[in-house]
Parts: C-alpha cells; sequence; structure tokens
C-alpha cells in the first residue's frame, strides 16, 4: 500500500474520504483535519461491517464503497498504518498518511480547532 503525503493529500482531499481514527476526544482536544471523519481504530472493523445506513447514521457520511479511495490518519501514524492495514485485508482501496495530524498542521493545512466529530442523533 502506497503511503500518501501532505501535497497529494491536500490537492485532491474532496476526492478522497480521510478517516481520522483518533478517539472522538483526541479531536476535541487537539483539533481535526477540516473535511476529515472520525471513525475511531476500536470501532473500524465493526463499522466497515455495518449496513449502509446504520455506518450514516452512526458517522455522519456515506459507507465508502470497496473502491472508494480512503485514507487513515491519527496523530502521529501508528494507529493509521493498523487502520489502513485492517482496511486492505477487509479489501478497501485504503491508503495511509503516515505524516498523519502532526504533519498536516506542520505544512499549514486546515484545521478545526476544537474538533467536532459527528455525533449520532438519538
Amino acid at each position: 500500500m502506497a503511503d500518501i503525503e501532505y501535497t497529494e493529500l491536500s490537492t485532491n482531499f474532496s476526492d478522497l474520504v480521510v478517516f481520522d481514527v483518533r478517539n472522538r476526544h483526541e479531536l476535541e482536544e487537539k483539533g481535526q483535519i477540516l473535511g476529515s471523519n472520525c471513525v475511531p481504530f476500536a470501532e473500524l472493523e465493526s463499522a466497515m461491517e455495518m449496513a449502509e445506513d446504520a455506518f450514516k447514521a452512526k458517522y455522519g457520511l456515506k459507507k465508502p464503497t470497496k473502491t472508494t479511495p480512503i485514507i487513515t490518519h491519527c496523530t502521529k501514524g501508528g494507529r493509521a498504518r493498523k487502520a489502513g492495514d485492517l482496511l486492505k485485508s477487509m479489501g478497501y482501496n485504503a491508503r495511509v498518511y503516515a505524516g498523519s495530524f502532526n504533519d498536516w498542521k506542520a505544512n499549514g493545512g486546515s484545521v478545526l480547532n476544537p474538533g467536532k466529530p459527528y455525533v449520532p442523533q438519538n
């Protein structure tokens, strides 16, 4: 799986689904890449096994198909790598933003601070 770097990600952001695999409280405390979607690593496998309507209700976005380009990121890259590997093993078109959130901020990428992970409505 080829990693993605800041320049490619920032240039093609609107054509990609970006999963922030940190926990929701981390986004709220440290910020969030503007336009990314919080799907915590601990929930990732079960999330990708959900029906489309359940996925949308829980995460606030359309469930990616197997061919949808998905980019994973976290704070420094460790969980992003595990998430990318997991998605690939499930048959998804996943790549890892190895520099993750820290690299995005260092390059001047747009950040929502505090982050606002999607909260399901009950």
